[in-house]
């Protein structure tokens, strides 16, 4: 780039040539080149839009926005962005069960986030690495690096991060059989959320104390918390995870012997995972009420619902 002196010199420069020539009318100027965005802004242009694919499900195209967005930080010697595009690599492939991608794309964001020093991007990384760890059952590591993370979240006073990281944590300490320390852990992440209006991750949290208490058979509490999640998750609009809670409470009614509410809240799973084109978990549900449907003796109903299994099956086989 010319700096300020340098184009006065070629202005002064034009001006004589022009009087040397004779010249009394300057041709026009030239018109003004268009200039492209900045490279690093096209490298977040990418990784906004792999986070559009990956609300969609798409995680292939996603996975691939997200790998351009690394190779333009990398071409940059952009650090903080590759950071970035490397921990979202690591999560389409942890979507897409690639345990070992996820690890390694995580493992060097950390390393980067070390060496940079940036204690925000650090904590992110170590999280996402230890997500992935747990995924692989790793308990150990796992538990290791979300600790780590959470202590830097606290020196920062960041409730979200410790929030997060709580409830990560709980999800640890349940499956290691550590159940009340894992239900404890949900409960101080959830006052950090309800504290913030969180009300999303406060879902979350609701889902878990749900699943403590299905496992531990009380049905009734189990239902509390699931109903409390859909109500939340109806409210900030998640729609993936409105179909989850339906599908709990229709589980939960089965187990209860109120199958014909079971029935009720698995169809209504089903329709709502339907529209979104998530048809695995479409069938999960559409099985689920088919099996309530049985149980009542609904003939029109079972009929009627095995006929949308098979037809659902047909168009979209079970990979």
């Amino acid at each position: 780039m010319r700096t300020a002196i340098q184009g006065s010199v070629a202005g002064l420069c034009a001006m004589a040539w022009c009087l040397l020539s004779g010249c009394a009318n300057p041709p026009p100027p030239a018109p003004p080149v268009p200039q492209s965005a900045p490279l690093a802004g096209q490298g977040e242009s990418l990784r906004r839009q792999g986070d559009r694919l990956m609300v969609r499900g798409d995680l292939a195209r996603a996975g691939e926005e997200y790998d351009a967005a690394r190779r333009m930080a990398e071409s940059l010697d952009d650090t903080k962005g590759l950071i970035g595009a490397l921990n979202d690599v690591g999560r389409v492939a942890l979507r897409r069960g690639d345990v070992s991608q996820a690890i390694s794309s995580h493992e060097r964001a950390v390393t980067l986030g070390q060496q940079l020093g940036e204690p925000d991007l650090l904590i992110d990384s170590l999280t996402a690495l230890a997500t992935a760890e747990h995924q692989a059952g790793s308990l150990h590591e796992a538990e290791r690096g979300y600790a780590e993370a959470l202590a830097l979240a606290q020196q920062r006073d960041d409730r979200s991060a410790e929030a997060t990281l709580r409830n990560n944590l709980g999800l640890v300490r349940q499956a290691q059989g550590e159940v009340e320390q894992a239900a404890q852990l949900f409960r101080q992440a959830m006052a950090l959320n309800q504290e913030m209006g969180h009300l999303a991750s406060e879902a979350s949290n609701h889902v878990n104390l749900g699943m403590i208490a299905e496992a531990r058979h009380d049905y009734d509490a189990a239902e509390r918390e699931y109903e409390r999640a859909l109500e939340l998750d109806k409210t900030v609009e998640q729609r993936m995870d409105i179909a989850a809670d339906l599908l709990r409470l229709g589980r939960i009614a089965d187990r209860r012997g109120v199958p014909d509410r079971g029935l009720i809240y698995s169809e209504r799973a089903y329709r709502s995972y339907l529209a979104q084109g998530a048809f695995e978990q479409a069938r999960s549900a559409l099985s689920q009420a088919v099996a309530c449907a049985k149980k009542v003796e609904r003939a029109g109903d079972i009929a009627r619902l095995e006929m949308e299994l098979s037809r659902l099956t047909s168009l979209h086989p079970v990979r």
